[in-house]
């Protein structure tokens, strides 16, 4: 029977109960120390630069720091992006192995099916906070405000925003619909409890009000279908990728601010996240469809019989070959097998009757030479 992604740890020969939960606690480690050595690098370098204040003003803010400053920027997202290697260094210490299952149910990331998802999703999302932002208005009544001038700290912030984002979404799609789901799916056969505790999760994760909240809710939900219904993390990463590039960088240009659209947002707008939530999930699906994504891991072989040791072993097959179509040797009645008898001594050779002497023989008593 074939095996869906979240189910991939649990079905497998070398799963063992132990495995993910303790890859939790490596994964918690291994980020603790990466983000510690982070924040070393990063104190050095603001230290050498003279803004060891600014420093101190993003430890004591409770807020997030703006897109204004691209150092503060580079900072955030690199304290998101340090959980890739963490998670990735997690499960290849515990297992289960190999790794790229935490990827797809192909065992690697499929790059492909990851630049054909990312290209769609940039339209889709594109053409959808477009229409949203237009729709909402300009001025002091909607978020779309006109573009400030190019200078060198918004050429910086685009730099900063295009090589970070994409490692820092990667991240989260690894934690969240990876190693979670893949967690929850070996307790569990029921696929919507992963989707339903991961969504959740990542929900608390982010801080934003109410119907803020439920904007990640939504994606977070189609995020996790989009894994089930393509067996990989590729069309996730990309949907994700695509939204916080695309906002961050019209930020950045002064064209939107998140701040104000996370303040106020309410059940209206809501609309675009669903709207290109469905769009992208349908045609995703048509997509994986035409070029034949793999979905569900095949059935795994038997493990190999295990291999014998002592006499029996110089005729068994060696471990990782495939057996040629004959039949093994039969196995032995008892074990250990018993040794094999020892050869009869010679007998000694018999001298035909009348056969003459050799020199120097001397007939016995018995007229035996």
């Amino acid at each position: 029977m074939a095996t869906r992604y979240d189910r991939q740890a649990r079905e497998t020969p070398q799963y063992a109960g132990w495995k993910l939960p303790v890859a939790g606690l490596v994964l918690v480690g291994a980020y603790l120390v990466g983000s510690t050595v982070v924040l070393l690098v990063a104190a050095a370098g603001f230290a050498a630069a003279g803004r060891l204040d600014d420093l101190d003003r993003w430890f004591s803010s409770v807020d997030v720091v703006g897109i204004d400053d691209p150092a503060l920027l580079a900072l955030d997202l690199a304290l998101i992006g340090i959980a890739l290697p963490a998670v990735l260094a997690a499960v290849l210490a515990t297992g289960p192995r190999p790794v790229g299952y935490l990827s797809s149910v192909t065992g690697r990331l499929r790059w492909r099916w990851l630049g054909s998802t990312m290209l769609l999703a940039f339209v889709v999302l594109g053409l959808a906070i477009g229409a949203w932002a237009l729709a909402t208005g300009t001025g002091e009544d909607g978020f779309v405000r006109a573009p400030d001038p190019v200078d060198t700290g918004m050429l910086v912030t685009l730099f900063v925003v295009i090589t970070f984002t994409p490692i820092q979404a990667t991240a989260e799609e690894y934690v969240f619909r990876g190693y979670l789901m893949q967690l929850i799916g070996s307790w569990t056969r029921f696929a919507a409890v992963g989707v339903v505790v991961s969504s959740v999760l990542f929900v608390l994760a982010h801080a934003y009000d109410l119907w803020g909240q439920v904007d990640v809710g939504i994606f977070a939900v189609t995020a996790a279908i989009l894994v089930l219904r393509t067996g990989g993390l590729e069309a996730a990463i990309s949907l994700h990728v695509a939204n916080n590039v695309i906002l961050f960088a019209l930020e950045a240009i002064g064209v939107l601010s998140t701040e104000e659209m996370t303040g106020d947002y309410g059940p209206v707008d809501l609309l675009p996240t669903v709207v290109s939530s469905v769009v992208f999930i349908g045609l995703v699906e048509l997509m994986a469809t035409r070029q034949g994504v793999q979905r569900t891991r095949p059935p795994l072989p038997p493990p190999p019989p295990p291999r014998p040791s002592g006499h029996w072993a110089a005729a068994w097959p060696a471990a990782g070959t495939q057996w040629s179509g004959q039949s093994p040797a039969p196995w032995p009645t008892q074990w250990p097998p018993a040794p094999p008898a020892a050869p009869p001594p010679p007998s000694p050779p018999r001298i035909p009757a009348g056969a003459p002497a050799y020199p120097g023989e001397i007939a016995d008593d018995w007229g035996v030479r």
